[in-house]
């Protein structure tokens, strides 16, 4: 029993790969954190996060795509197998 798979499957995983280095890039590049002194003598630092929603946006569609590509990829191989029967 041999399965046949197309290089559009390979091209899919590694599109669903590049898809979500892509979507981990964007979000480590829309997170910006901030550290601030202490007003008073005594008191806590104070740390913010600051989100850039294009960027954040920009993860959430890179990660659509990837989730996209990889049911394709799943129901390529499924029907390969089935076809192989």
């Amino acid at each position: 029993m041999t399965r046949k798979v197309d290089a559009k499957t390979f091209v899919g995983v590694l599109g669903m790969v590049a898809a979500l280095t892509l979507a981990l890039v964007c979000w480590r590049s829309g997170l910006t954190t901030s550290t601030f002194g202490p007003i008073i003598e005594g008191a806590p630092s104070f740390e913010g996060t600051h989100y850039d929603g294009l960027w954040i946006s920009g993860a959430g569609l890179a990660l659509l795509l990837a989730g996209l590509m990889a049911i394709d990829v799943t129901r390529r191989l499924r029907m390969a197998y089935v076809a192989s029967d």
